[in-house]
């Protein structure tokens, strides 16, 4: 997705709005279409569902929640879902949707849903559960959950705050909180961001300086080598199983590079600072992929 930002107005002490867009790619990152919502915020969450066939899209900023069709018509989910920043989303094998509170920017929000900021919803039952967990704090102490990831148990969620020393792990089914995957240290440089699952348990995760993949135990496998020492954000499992994203915030870099040997095997440059927040892939007949 690519928000369209005021580039000559940048000014992250009044936070960062723009229009709302969805930009749609093909693998080797040629354009092939765009949506604007039609909303002004930003788009931080994406999702495509291949079981219903939807695209999903979170601006926690107006607090809502869209879903695309196949023909592009837009959905709102405010029907069942309560009044929250939804943030970044994870899918689990029974078609649920799992959202987390972004941060706790904007008036507080009090109903019969308590101040869970784990969310688990089913968009075709309409199912949905609330879940209390701790939280990092990031940068600034007011970021919840800013990304997460599933395991493929469709029980345990992985998820941090942004720019924060936590990536924790809690278990949706029990409703436990479970022990930290990592927690970096005080005197240590890497901090948490955007990540994603391998099949063998290992994480991959952007840190701001770059990318690592770490075993599932929680050690350091590999540091992957950036040009640009700061802004990487976004690192996500592309479906193939060997390769995967990293995006730039600050420079608006989106790379596919090998798992294995960190080799960047396309790049592209969105020419918009401030702009790249999520990205979801999807396999069709050209294996295109939105963001």
């Amino acid at each position: 997705m690519l928000n369209e930002i005021d580039q000559s107005h940048i000014d992250y002490r009044k936070g960062i709005s723009g229009q709302c867009r969805i930009v749609h790619y093909d693998r080797d990152f040629n354009a092939r279409g765009e949506l604007w919502t039609g909303e002004d915020g930003m788009l931080v969450g994406l999702l495509y569902n291949p079981s219903d066939r939807r695209l999903y899209a979170t601006n926690p900023q107006r607090n809502s929640i869209l879903a695309y069709d196949a023909s592009g018509a837009q959905h709102r989910l405010g029907g069942y879902l309560p009044k929250r920043r939804y943030g970044n989303m994870a899918l689990a094998g029974n078609g649920d949707v799992l959202t987390g509170v972004h941060s706790l920017y904007g008036a507080p929000v009090e109903d019969e849903h308590g101040d869970g900021k784990l969310i688990r919803f089913n968009p075709q039952t309409r199912a949905v559960s609330f879940h209390e967990v701790e939280i990092d704090g990031g940068r600034g102490g007011r970021h919840c959950i800013s990304n997460l990831a599933l395991d493929s148990d469709d029980r345990t969620v992985y998820y941090v705050s942004e720019a924060g020393r936590r990536l924790c792990r809690y278990d949706t089914e029990s409703r436990r909180q479970l022990s930290d995957f990592i927690t970096f240290g005080e005197d240590d440089a890497m901090r948490t961001y955007g990540m994603g699952l391998l099949p063998g348990g290992e994480v991959l995760m952007a840190c701001g300086s770059g990318a690592v993949l770490f075993s599932s135990r929680g050690e350091i496998l590999r540091n992957y080598e950036v040009r640009l020492e700061n802004g990487w954000t976004r690192a996500k499992p592309a479906l193939d199983g060997k390769h995967f994203y990293l995006s730039n915030f600050l420079h608006g870099l989106l790379q596919r590079r090998d798992i294995a040997t960190g080799e960047v095997v396309s790049e592209l440059n969105t020419g918009l600072k401030c702009s790249l927040l999520s990205l979801s892939e999807y396999r069709d007949t050209s294996r295109a992929a939105a963001c």
